[in-house]
């Protein structure tokens, strides 16, 4: 697998009116479904596409990410907002500054096709996750597309499912919400 990285400089283009309309993070909330008084994790949220929205569904958000520009961005947003229930962290790929098992749910888009190590990115969302906590990633679809990585760059769903399971996760439930993403849910079994 080849990883790509994203260019922090196109950051303008994460939060786009193409992106908002071909990914809506509010419809794609919804039909995730959401607990109102559950913490959520939003891992590599760039400058806040889905933690915005996220943010007015749960009770608390981390923000995780390892660009600094994208969670100076983030914090930028949140304080015109008046969003207080969010709290912006910088991370390491596959170290997150945050307790053993705080979160019931994490959403992670767009970002493991750029992860070098994804078996230790994948257990340590199993370390923060509480037992029987979700997770839900949204990757590229292996399409042919005319926007996202190159083809060679995107995951398989057998490979994201392979990831997760050897490191102690299940499959409940998958989307498709357009021939660009696929969405899989997983929960923690151990």
């Amino acid at each position: 697998m080849t990883v790509h990285k994203f260019d922090p400089e196109n950051r303008k283009k994460l939060n786009s009116k193409q992106r908002q309309a071909i990914l809506p993070p509010i419809q794609v909330l919804k039909e995730i479904g959401l607990g109102s008084h559950d913490a959520w994790a939003d891992i590599g949220c760039g400058t806040g596409f889905f933690t915005i929205p996220l943010a007015n569904e749960v009770k608390q958000v981390y923000a995780l990410d390892i660009r600094s520009e994208m969670l100076s961005d983030l914090s930028e947003s949140l304080n015109q907002l008046e969003i207080h229930n969010v709290e912006v962290l910088q991370s390491e790929e596959s170290r997150f500054p945050l307790p053993n098992h705080l979160i019931d749910g994490v959403l992670t888009s767009l970002v493991l096709h750029e992860v070098d190590q994804p078996i230790d990115f994948f257990r340590e969302l199993n370390r923060i996750l509480q037992m029987g906590g979700r997770l839900v990633v949204i990757e590229w679809a292996k399409a042919s597309t005319k926007m996202g990585p190159p083809l060679d760059h995107r995951l398989s769903i057998q490979q994201l499912d392979d990831w997760a399971l050897e490191t102690g996760f299940i499959k409940v439930k998958s989307w498709e919400w357009s021939e660009n993403f696929i969405g899989i849910e997983y929960c923690k079994e151990r």
